[in-house]
């Protein structure tokens, strides 16, 4: 009979997988952090929320182990005896204290990535951007040594802005999206440069856990210790706390009312529901896409379950490789993400976390179907504290002892006021002299910039002088120069015009004289020509006339 029993028991069990979830290496990581003083950590935080937190969390791969086997694949949820978690873009925020609003989405690695985005994102010059940036596989990125050694060279030089880039980006590479040891590869950049890692942190949970699903074995790379918080922030910690209890018993005997919900900070909040004609969210990973069904999370933000989610709005789908085979649905993602639909208590009701029976019935029918990985033969209870009984000279000695020490708390909290007070006080003082200070070194920074312009246009104007200088001298050597040909010229031309005065003159006479022999052969000629038209006689009258 005891042997029945046993294979009816074991036939009401589903498989277990053999899961295994990444654990990098976050020894140097969080030694460095240990050298940074409390100060800077709160400001580091300032810009990148509560990633120290996560870098910090020590995570039981079992528990996380034995989560995953209550992973319902179709529904993209857990689903455990009589309820279902899910985590959501809200929770994820919560934890991680990065706000997704009005930031860009990673729509997928841009391995071409321009190095001079990269430099000013890491306070860096292109050259030391190129010189370490190094090709690993089939993918670009930085070593975890060079960012560490960059970060703690900089913070020895207290140069706050470059070494907090550098400590972010190797928790995005090493932390949040694990894929190398010891590498941040590309697609952590791209995330990184959004600022904006909340969507793909949870795009890579369901992803990596859906993946591996339909492996039924392998590595779940996504971010262990933001997964583990999450999960711990809904255990009851007595639950966590029993040690000498298993996971598989301590998470197979989890009931709706052991669960801590909802924190207040959801009370009323609108939440992201879907995207453009999606009936869910599509989520972009870091390797690929998958959906998630906010339907199933509204308890854990504090709306009520009515009952069953309607089919449509549980339709799932899991694209590998950014949509290699089907890349009408990738862009199809990434435009519905221009179009994002909220939901509040106008459409989902008063925020009171209720839970009512409908849904408690889908969920154990569900149950039915996909069975549990775990068979618990007695419930866990919560451990309850053990009464004790205390005569009553000890209770009015306690009683005394606890007015003492509500006084000593109450001027303890008094000097704590104060003293939180003066710190207060001596802080802004502190903010306001390095305020001060740095207006001081920025305006002396400015001036100094000025007189270096100064003195560098005083430079070049005395070189142009003295170039001027040189110049008008040889143009004043030419003049003296011209001057002298000049004075030489003139000379010589008074010489040749009298020269060529007597010349003409002689010349004038010449042609004077010339002319009075032209006229005079002239004359002599006509003569002639007339004396030989004539006789003789008149012939030789005429010569002696000439003659006379």
């Amino acid at each position: 009979m005891s042997c029945r029993n046993s294979r009816n028991m074991e036939s009401s069990k589903r498989n277990i997988y053999s899961f295994k979830f990444k654990d990098p290496d976050l020894r140097s990581l969080r030694s460095l952090i240990s050298q940074m003083h409390p100060v800077y950590r709160i400001n580091f935080g300032k810009n990148y929320g509560n990633l120290l937190s996560i870098l910090n969390q020590q995570v039981d791969h079992t528990a996380l182990i034995t989560l995953a086997q209550f992973y319902d694949l179709p529904l993209r949820c857990f689903t455990f005896q009589d309820f279902q978690l899910a985590p959501t873009l809200e929770e994820f925020e919560r934890l991680i204290r990065i706000p997704m609003k009005d930031k860009p989405l990673f729509v997928g690695t841009d391995e071409s990535l321009p190095l001079e985005i990269i430099a000013s994102a890491l306070h860096m010059d292109e050259k030391e951007a190129k010189d370490n940036l190094e090709t690993k596989g089939s993918t670009k990125g930085f070593s975890l040594s060079f960012l560490l050694e960059r970060a703690h060279t900089l913070l020895k030089a207290e140069s706050w802005d470059a070494c907090y880039s550098a400590i972010a980006l190797a928790i995005y590479g090493i932390v949040l999206f694990p894929n190398m040891d010891g590498f941040i590869d590309m697609t952590a950049i791209c995330v990184f440069l959004t600022r904006n890692p909340v969507p793909t942190l949870l795009a890579d949970v369901y992803y990596h856990i859906s993946h591996r699903y339909t492996k039924k074995k392998g590595l779940i790379a996504c971010c262990a210790p933001l997964l583990y918080q999450w999960f711990l922030e809904h255990l009851p910690g007595a639950w966590v706390e029993q040690t000498d209890i298993s996971w598989p018993q301590r998470l197979g005997s989890l009931r709706s009312e052991d669960l801590s919900w909802y924190s207040k900070e959801y009370i009323n909040a609108d939440i992201i529901f879907s995207c453009g004609d999606f009936p869910n969210l599509p989520l972009i990973g870091t390797q690929g896409c998958v959906n998630a069904n906010p339907v199933l999370s509204l308890r854990q933000l504090g709306y009520p379950m009515e009952g069953p989610p309607e089919a449509n709005s549980l339709e799932a789908f899991l694209l590998l490789d950014f949509g290699a085979e089907n890349p009408s649905l990738f862009q199809q993602i990434k435009e519905a993400w221009k179009n994002v639909n909220r939901k509040g208590k106008a459409e989902l009701g008063r925020a009171n976390g209720i839970t009512k029976e409908p849904y408690f019935q889908w969920v154990k029918e569900r149950v039915q179907i996909i069975k549990m990985p775990f068979v618990i033969r007695t419930p866990i209870p919560l451990p309850e504290p053990k009464l004790t009984h205390v005569p009553i000279e000890e209770m009015e000695e306690l009683k005394a002892t606890m007015a003492k020490l509500e006084k000593e708390n109450e001027e303890l909290q008094t000097k704590l006021q104060q003293t939180v007070n003066e710190k207060n006080n001596m802080k802004w003082e502190l903010e306001r002299k390095e305020a001060q200070l740095q207006a001081h070194v920025e305006k002396f920074n400015k001036e100094e910039h000025k007189r270096k312009k100064i003195k560098v246009g005083l430079e070049q104007a005395d070189h142009c002088l003295d170039t001027l200088k040189g110049q008008l001298r040889q143009t004043q050597k030419e003049c003296q120069d011209n001057k002298h040909w000049w004075h030489l010229a003139t000379k010589e031309n008074k010489t040749i015009r009298d020269t060529l005065g007597a010349q003409i003159k002689e010349l004038t006479n010449s042609v004077r004289q010339a002319k009075a022999e032209v006229d005079q052969e002239r004359r002599l000629k006509k003569i002639a020509t007339e004396a030989s038209r004539v006789s003789p006689m008149v012939w030789e009258e005429k010569c002696r006339e000439v003659r006379d």
